[in-house]
């Protein structure tokens, strides 16, 4: 069992992978994961695509970033954030003072491929354009991230190693 100097963020597009690799990544360096959409959903007793129906999307982002800045008083922890917590300059000031964070990166057609259900994903639901919300977003991660690892044509386990050797050599994490 190890320890975390820090929070841990994976972020990245919808479908990356970010909960199953935190989940495989905490397991691996024996730290708690946090999971930011689910903690959202039992703080407010529905999940974000609920949230985004009854509040519309500033709304839900609104609460989302309350959600999220309780999750990074939780940790050292490994910290799996919805794909939209990069909007909010809070939480991008929060991703980049608070921990180390790792942009899990694919294609956008990658991202969307592993979406099993676009009624989960609130503004795919409501038909967004997804190119654009791509361009939109893709700068607001590179600007947050401390790391970029490319998980095209990889598992979970070599992801989650990967980010492992990368915190080890950053000193985040010490076995």
């Amino acid at each position: 069992m190890g320890t975390l100097s820090r929070n841990v963020f994976l972020v990245g597009f919808m479908g990356v992978g970010k909960t199953t690799v935190a989940r495989r990544l905490a397991r691996d360096l024996g730290v708690a994961a946090i999971d930011v959409d689910s903690f959202l959903q039992r703080k407010y007793g529905k999940d974000a695509n609920q949230l985004f129906k009854q509040r519309g999307e500033k709304g839900l982002r609104r609460a989302e970033s309350c959600a999220f800045a309780e999750c990074c008083a939780m940790g050292p922890a490994v910290i799996s954030c919805g794909e939209g917590i990069v909007v909010a300059p809070k939480n991008r000031g929060l991703l980049r003072n608070e921990g180390f964070t790792v942009l899990l990166e694919s294609s956008a057609e990658g991202s969307l491929a592993r979406v099993r259900s676009y009624k989960t994903r609130p503004l795919l639901a409501s038909g967004c354009d997804t190119d654009k919300l791509w361009d939109d977003r893709k700068p607001l991660y590179e600007e947050v991230a401390d790391v970029i690892v490319d998980v095209r044509e990889k598992g979970t386990a070599c992801v989650a190693h990967e980010i492992t050797e990368i915190l080890k050599a950053e000193g985040v994490y010490r076995a």
